[in-house]
């Protein structure tokens, strides 16, 4: 019924299942440490400047698409394992992060530099993480 009795045929049959262990390239690593450095780096220039509501908003959107870009392309990159649940929480970070940097941006209410890089390094250390999580073997 459907299973397959010989061991040869089970053998072929394992054989032709397809790998999840596909590792990142290179490329990807070092857009993944481009993303994480840019997120950090214009998160806290932009809530250090006295920039208007429009631009803050611009920005923020701008993060989130990076952090959900993520997301989407390793649900949909071939040959990758399944996210674990560990993954997904962290994921779910993201998006939730870029609210504590959010309020310098979009009520113009600048913050100081080290003010701003510290609200700013939350959602890219949670971007380092979910990323460093999915390269991991």
């Amino acid at each position: 019924m459907g299973e397959c009795t010989n061991s040869a045929e089970q053998l072929r049959a394992i054989e032709m299942a397809p790998v999840l262990t596909r590792a990142a390239s290179a490329g990807e690593r070092v857009l993944g440490v481009l993303s994480v450095g840019g997120l950090l780096a214009g998160l806290a220039a932009s809530a250090a400047a006295d920039l208007p509501v429009v631009p803050g908003i611009v920005v923020l959107l701008l993060a989130l698409a990076l952090v959900l870009g993520w997301r989407w392309f390793h649900l949909g990159a071939p040959g990758r394992r399944p996210h674990t649940k560990a993954e997904d929480r962290i994921a779910f970070l993201g998006p939730v992060s870029l609210a504590i940097p959010a309020p310098g941006l979009l009520w113009n209410n600048p913050a100081a530099l080290p003010g701003s890089l510290v609200a700013a390094a939350v959602p890219a250390a949670v971007l380092a993480g979910y990323l460093g999580s999915r390269w991991r073997r």
